[in-house]
């Protein structure tokens, strides 16, 4: 899961992010300095979701 978050940062892919509850967001994942913590930029704003309550994660790669 980290993994394909780093790539994502890298290359500015969008992620796919499902919590534990259930509820899901889609956004561009930037780089934080507190590694317990997942920062995305979403077309809502910035959010942080503990990587704690992240059960998966799908990065969304545009074919051109």
């Amino acid at each position: 899961m980290d993994k394909e978050i780093e790539l994502a940062i890298k290359r500015g892919h969008y992620v796919f992010v499902k919590s534990m509850d259930g509820s899901t967001l889609t956004g561009i994942p930037e780089p934080s300095n507190d590694p317990g913590k997942l920062k995305m930029r979403t077309s809502l704003g910035h959010f942080w979701i503990p990587m704690d309550e992240v059960s998966h994660v799908s990065r969304l790669i545009t074919i051109k």
